[in-house]
């Protein structure tokens, strides 16, 4: 069934084949070619990135460091960054990627009304406490007719994290419920919302969503989620797991081509491509 918004208009669902999703992998890994939950799941959001264009003058939301911004849209020169993060906000500076970064939060943006052609939010949304304010923020700073390219986390991200399912079921409720608050807070999961939640927040800002790429379903969100959770698990002796785990899988050079072939038999065994942990929308702002 297709989505509805109260814009009366309908939102075209696309969903991306195995072979766009592992070229995905193959653009991403040479980012993060040792971290397998950051390529596992940058890799579906470039994929569909892939069927989006931006140019003219961009403004990056929750900017971070540049550098995958970059791969997505190495065209790109008109572009000006948004962090919260004095320290994230200056290696964006250092990147040489924006022509300037504010540090700011993303509901005070010190940019005039309708200043920019496109913005871009990966994977940021999901974690602003104002979600209303940031995208009316977005809405103010966008010509009309302008678009916002975005990824953001489903209410799926939560339900299917199965490192806390699993310590629940071995009868350790309390250490899960402690696991699962600590997911919760490492992200700052403000907005984990249904893809029908999403789009009302858009059409409450004057955003009328175009397109909704879902990714990560059942299985492959599944074990994001778990390969996360361990990833981030805080250790006795301080740091996290994955300070164990890096080193270990940067000493094996075939490991980003042997991690592409679990991704590809995760992608056979995928049935259900529309009910997934994540969604990329192409967001346009309704002219006056």
């Amino acid at each position: 069934m297709p989505l509805k918004q109260t814009a009366q208009t309908e939102v075209h669902t696309k969903v991306l084949p195995i072979a766009e999703v592992l070229r995905g992998y193959d653009a991403v890994a040479a980012l993060y070619p040792y971290i397998p939950p950051l390529s596992h799941w940058r890799a579906w959001e470039y994929a569909a990135y892939q069927h989006h264009k931006i140019d003219g003058r961009i403004l990056d939301i929750g900017c971070g460091d540049g550098r995958y911004f970059q791969l997505i849209w190495p065209k790109a020169k008109n572009v000006t960054g948004v962090d919260m993060d004095p320290e994230t906000a200056e290696r964006g500076r250092q990147s040489g990627v924006y022509r300037s970064v504010h540090t700011t939060l993303a509901h005070q943006i010190p940019e005039p009304d309708s200043s920019f052609d496109h913005a871009f939010a990966n994977c940021s949304l999901e974690h602003m406490d104002n979600l209303d304010g940031v995208l009316a923020e977005i809405a103010r700073c966008l010509k009309p007719a302008g678009t916002l390219s975005c990824s953001v986390v489903t209410n799926r991200f939560v339900e299917w994290s199965l490192l806390p399912a699993m310590v629940s079921e071995a009868g350790f409720d309390q250490v899960a419920a402690t696991l699962q608050a600590k997911f919760m807070e490492y992200h700052h999961l403000a907005n984990p919302l249904e893809v029908e939640k999403w789009i009302d927040a858009f059409n409450r800002a004057g955003l009328v969503v175009e397109s909704h790429i879902p990714i990560l379903p059942r299985y492959s969100g599944s074990l994001w989620a778990l390969m996360d959770s361990l990833w981030h698990l805080a250790r006795k002796s301080g740091g996290e797991f994955g300070d164990i785990v890096h080193p270990m899988l940067a000493s094996n050079p075939k490991f980003p081509s042997a991690f592409r072939k679990i991704m590809d038999g995760l992608l056979e065994m995928e049935q259900d491509w529309h009910d997934c942990t994540g969604a990329v929308f192409s967001v346009r702002k309704i002219k006056p």
